[in-house]
């Protein structure tokens, strides 16, 4: 089976200065993979070398033929932290947004009538004039997942999606991701281990390089012999974490 997208001994960074290097990495089709890793491992940096927002210094990324000359294969939502809430724009016009990239055309009827039914999956048809400055951190997740996927994508990439999130809507973001899966392979960045390997299929470690775990299951044993120093968190009767000695 060809990959939807397939990743070559990477290497990319800023300024001339490798922050991923040697990366290698086969996407195919319903995949959904874990991106795990320290903050400043590259997590960040390989999600805009995919997105196209960065040129590679070595090494190829590829697209499967018939999604290479589109101009949306990929849904990206990105990092709440970094919307600006001030720039005077609707929950309507955000998720409409999305679909400007898109070769296909729609009547503007038959595209207001595609976002309103978004809106309506994802439960904020309600907010639907609210300016994105009112909104919650979930229900600026929810308006920015309906304009990633307008454009009805290939690949969903999800930056650090639970991320000023309260419990509810994270359970609903998974559930929903479990359901855009059977359709579409997904990519989401996480520093939570523990809860994304409940969804997950795979699990790539990141930092410097890339390290892919062909399963949702891994050992803090692991985890070291990968590089990646994050901490695993039990769930369990009695939640802890044991954390290592700091320097």
């Amino acid at each position: 089976m060809e990959p939807l997208i397939k990743i070559e001994n990477l290497t990319v960074g800023y300024d001339n200065t490798p922050v991923l290097e040697n990366v290698n990495l086969d996407i195919f089709e319903k995949d959904f993979i874990g991106v795990i890793g320290p903050n400043g491992g590259g997590k960040t940096t390989l999600l805009k070398a995919v997105l196209g927002l960065l040129k590679p210094s070595g090494g190829k990324i590829t697209f499967r033929k018939d999604i290479a000359g589109k101009k949306k294969p990929i849904g990206y939502l990105p990092q709440v932290r970094h919307i600006d809430r001030k720039f005077p724009i609707t929950v309507f016009d955000v998720v409409r947004s999305g679909f400007l990239m898109k070769q296909k055309e729609l009547s503007s009827s038959d595209l207001k009538q595609k976002i309103n039914r978004l809106l309506d999956e994802t439960g904020i048809s309600n907010i639907r004039h609210k300016a994105i400055g009112e909104l919650s951190g979930g229900q600026m997740q929810r308006v920015f997942l309906c304009r990633a996927l307008i454009s009805e994508p290939k690949i969903l990439i999800l930056d650090e999606p639970d991320t000023f999130v309260d419990n509810r809507f994270e359970g609903e973001l998974y559930n929903r991701l479990i359901q855009l899966n059977k359709e579409i392979a997904i990519i989401l960045v996480s520093h939570d281990l523990g809860t994304i390997s409940s969804y997950v299929k795979t699990i790539a470690c990141v930092n410097g390089d890339l390290h892919y775990h062909l399963s949702n299951n891994i050992t803090q044993e692991q985890l070291d012999g990968y590089n990646c120093p994050i901490q695993i968190i039990s769930h369990g009767d009695i939640p802890h974490t044991i954390l290592k000695h700091h320097h």
